[in-house]
């Protein structure tokens, strides 16, 4: 990639099947991967056309290829691929091979020694730590299996043209009458003159023959420069192709990276479905059976009865047929969802083979390596031939200009005739050898020619071969993948198929549940007829004393009113208040509902599913079981209190002394007007409507906690009989245990004291012992005793080494912790020692410079003086 300076951007473009180089030259406003594909239409047409830019390698963006980080990684991969181009390791700057010369040049002539020339880089470096990226062409048609073979590759020249004329002679014979003195040894006419005389005739012979050798030589040396030009372009072809081979497994390795990704997450999800999937299929027979068990109240028993069916248990409520076919169509399209699996998972299993996946990478590993051999034997060998090749032309070419030399003095004195034959003869013999050894070393170049040409044409071949391989892969996982998701389809449909069956397993909850809402209906129902006929009974009774008040005014001052009071002023004075009709009559639905004793129950504990066990218990063990559960679940205490709270300000309502609807009535009525029997039979109703609603709640506060945890409130009270009656036994288990415990704890006692008393002994014994140890060791050394310790020369760390005054124990040296200043001797008692064995000499682990493997020791003391 170039940018030049009217702001053009020149991107390479490098042709996966051939090798090829095609740069591509537009404004950087029209760099767009639309236009990079028009220009490469004559190519390969823009439908068959595929770009991969990397790595990592995708196809490109208009966004991504116009990116200053794409074009500068552009720019290092085309200076990667010009073997051309050095990188100076003191300035990161790539230089020009030509700029390498003219470098070695300046400093030759400024008098510094010319460094060695700088080899040429090889054909494949590690691009992926340069951050060098490229951008490669394949093509549709060759990634088909109908693609033809690739064309042989055939580098020229083949054969070397000889001339069979030699060039003209760059001496001008001339005529006894011409002054000799005038033809110089450069002196080149375009147009010489023909020998005249016998002496130049036999002159001209040898010149003309050095002149022949020295155009066979040219010949020779002009084919080895482009003998090695060709080789070195297609060798940088191949490894083109090699680089986009790379690319092509590189995104087949994110192709494959994702379909195990897919793969994966995928088996997670079939895996635990269909376990959850078999376990249901597996056990309809069983729940079946369960069903079966579990017997239906006798209430709902009877109302079957009435409507001429019998039903018995909870599975005369299944339409098990239906069920049946349903569950067997569920296990088919299982067991099908199943063999897809396994079908896909095979499939999985070959496409993820690492065995052939290792055989090809080792393959194209393989195919690098020869690219790389064969760049070394260009770049040594055809080198090597070229540079003799030039050399023998060289010495051609001086030969040929010697012989000139001689000619044209031969001709200017011709004394010197004998001489001169003599010299030419001796050159013609030496210069024998050089045109069969250029024809030779030319033979080899053609030989590694045919060689780099061969290796070309069966690399476009197996590259075919091994495009056509991933292109085919690369299908077979696309093709995975849509099964895949085609199977994740049909899984998520199973669940739903599925999800039909998991009411036949929860059917014994929600049949205990059933009951548990009809017994909450039932409540609700009795408590809004009883607070309907409470609030009836004390509205009639308000009406008779509103009777019985108009009564007393009509009778009364009622009587005075003139007849407009009655006419227009109130034309309802004189009439009885209006009848009231009863608005609550009771809820139709609580006559349709099942009556079920509060101590009966159709399922016990035992039922199957967990969290659905029913118990019934008595108002008191209710009331305290509630207080202790209600607490524990938040999400119900606002429930609680509000619903608590209401029924508390209703009776607060209704039992205040100074209601205005009480208080009215009995201030606009007498005392003896005030029917007791009937106040009595209102507070009756009232008080049995305020225990309809008490067992109301009570249902209610029940089934949200049994629905919350799983148990009724009973349970907990059988829970907290049973925990009591355990840490009963528990407590006596652990005095138990504390007993047997503090026996043995006893029995320990004693021994540790008679230990304490034994060791007691032995260390005044000891010390003792060390007391009368006084005398200093040589012949042994051990904790206690008493050393004494000379100076030695100093050790590895430049301090004073002092060793053990000994007898045959040698190489016990005192720790430098208790060298303090620079005494002339230390005396002490060994209170440590430790054995080493002596490492390298001048390293830690030889310090006092022993010989390698030599054990020693290091003393540690208490210093004595």
């Amino acid at each position: 990639m170039n940018v030049s300076s009217n702001n053009t951007i020149q991107v390479r473009v490098l042709a996966a099947s051939t090798g090829q180089c095609y740069p591509i030259t537009v404004p950087f406003e029209e760099l767009t991967v639309r236009n990079i594909q028009r220009h490469l239409a004559a190519v390969i047409p823009k439908e068959d056309q595929i770009l991969l830019l990397g790595p990592p390698f995708k196809v490109p963006k208009d966004t991504s290829i116009r990116s200053n980080d794409t074009l500068e990684s552009l720019r290092k991969g085309d200076l990667e691929d010009d073997p051309t181009y050095f990188e100076d390791g003191e300035t990161n700057v790539y230089k020009k091979e030509n700029d390498v010369d003219d470098d070695d040049e300046k400093s030759q002539n400024a008098g510094i020694t010319k460094q060695p020339r700088l080899r040429r880089k090889p054909v494949l470096g590690p691009t992926e730590r340069s951050g060098a990226r490229r951008l490669f062409l394949f093509s549709k048609q060759a990634l088909s299996d109908s693609a033809p073979e690739p064309l042989p590759c055939v580098l020229s020249p083949l054969d070397v043209q000889l001339p069979l004329d030699p060039d003209p002679s760059p001496i001008t014979y001339t005529t006894p009458n011409m002054e000799s003195s005038t033809v110089t040894s450069t002196t080149i006419i375009s147009a010489p003159g023909e020998p005249s005389s016998s002496l130049q005739q036999a002159l001209s012979v040898y010149e003309r023959g050095f002149m022949t050798d020295l155009c066979h030589g040219r010949a020779y040396a002009d084919a080895a420069d482009m003998r090695l030009e060709a080789c070195r372009r297609c060798v940088l072809e191949q490894a083109v192709m090699v680089r986009a081979l790379r690319a092509a497994v590189s995104n087949l390795a994110d192709h494959w990276n994702n379909a195990m990704r897919t793969r994966a997450e995928f088996t997670s999800l079939y895996t635990e479905k269909n376990e959850e999937h078999g376990k249901v299929l597996n056990g309809i027979d069983g729940v079946l059976e369960k069903l079966s068990e579990i017997p239906l109240h006798e209430e709902l028993k009877n109302i079957a009865r009435m409507n001429g069916r019998i039903m018995l248990t909870l599975l005369d409520t299944v339409p098990i047929e239906h069920e049946r076919k349903w569950a067997a169509q569920c296990q088919t399209s299982f067991t099908r969802l199943q063999n897809f699996y396994e079908e896909l998972k095979s499939e999985f299993d070959l496409l993820t083979s690492s065995t052939k996946r290792e055989e090809e990478a080792k393959s194209d590993l393989e195919a690098e390596d020869m690219v790389k051999k064969l760049d070394l034997e260009v770049e040594d060998l055809m080198v090597g031939l070229r540079d003799k090749q030039s050399s023998r032309l060289n010495q051609l070419t001086n030969d040929h200009m010697k012989v000139v030399s001689i000619v044209l003095n031969t001709i200017k004195d011709e004394s010197q005739v004998h001489t001169a034959f003599t010299n030419l003869e001796a050159m013609k013999k030496s210069s024998t050898s050089i045109l069969p050894e250029m024809q030779a070393d030319d033979l080899k170049l053609k030989e590694i020619m045919i060689k780099v040409a061969s290796a070309k044409t069966d690399a476009m071949k197996r590259m075919n071969l091994r495009l056509r391989q991933i292109s085919q892969a690369q299908l077979k996982i696309q093709r995975l993948l849509k099964r895949t998701n085609g199977l994740h389809a049909a899984l998520e449909q199973q669940c739903v198929d599925v999800s039909h069956l998991d009411h036949l397993f929860e059917l014994p909850r929600a049949y205990r549940d059933f009951i548990m809402e009809i017994k909450r209906r039932k409540s609700y129902g009795e408590a809004v007829n009883s607070i309907s006929n409470a609030m009836y009974e004390r509205l009639t009774s308000i009406r008779n004393d509103e009777i019985s008040a108009r009564e007393r005014f009509l009778r009364g001052p009622g009587r005075h009113l003139m007849p407009i009071f009655f006419d227009t002023f109130v034309p309802t004075l004189a009439a009885a208040p209006d009848p009231f009709n009863q608005r609550f009559l009771g809820l139709i639905e609580l006559d349709s509902l099942p009556v079920f004793a509060e101590g009966d129950t159709s399922i016990d504990s035992d039922t199957p599913i967990q969290k659905n066990v029913s118990t019934s218990v008595g108002a008191d063990n209710v009331e305290s079981s509630l207080t202790e559960s209600v607490s524990k679940v938040e999400g119900d205490e606002a429930d609680v209190t509000s619903s608590m709270s209401r029924l508390s300000v209703s009776r607060n309502q209704e039992d205040a002394p100074d209601s205005p609807l009480i208080v009215s009535a009995e201030c606009q009525s007498g005392g003896g007007d005030v029917i007791m029997n009937s106040h009595n039979d209102s507070q009756k109703l009232e008080h049995n409507s305020e225990n309809k609603i008490l067992s109301y709640e009570n249902n209610i506060l029940r089934s949200k906690l049994e629905e919350l945890t799983g148990k009724s409130p009973q349970a907990y009270i059988d829970k907290a009989l049973e925990d009591k009656d355990l840490d009963k036994q528990t407590e006596k288990i652990e005095m138990e245990s504390l007993q047997q415990e503090l026996s043995q704890m006893k029995k320990e006692l004693d021994l540790a004291k008679s230990q304490l008393k034994k060791a007691t002994d032995d260390a005044i014994a000891k010390e003792k012992a060390m007391e009368l140890s006084d005398k200093i060791s040589h012949s042994s050394f051990n904790i206690g005793d008493v050393a004494l310790f000379m100076p030695t020369g100093k050790n590895a760390g430049g301090k004073k080494a002092f060793l053990a005054f000994h007898t045959n124990c040698p190489h016990r040296y005192l720790s430098t912790d208790n060298i303090d200043k620079n005494p002339d001797y230390v005396l002490g008692r060994i209170i440590s020692q430790q054995e080493y064995i002596a490492g390298a000499i001048g390293t830690d682990q030889n310090p006092h410079g022993l010989r390698v493997g030599t054990k020693f020791w290091i003393l540690t003391v208490e210093r004595l003086i």
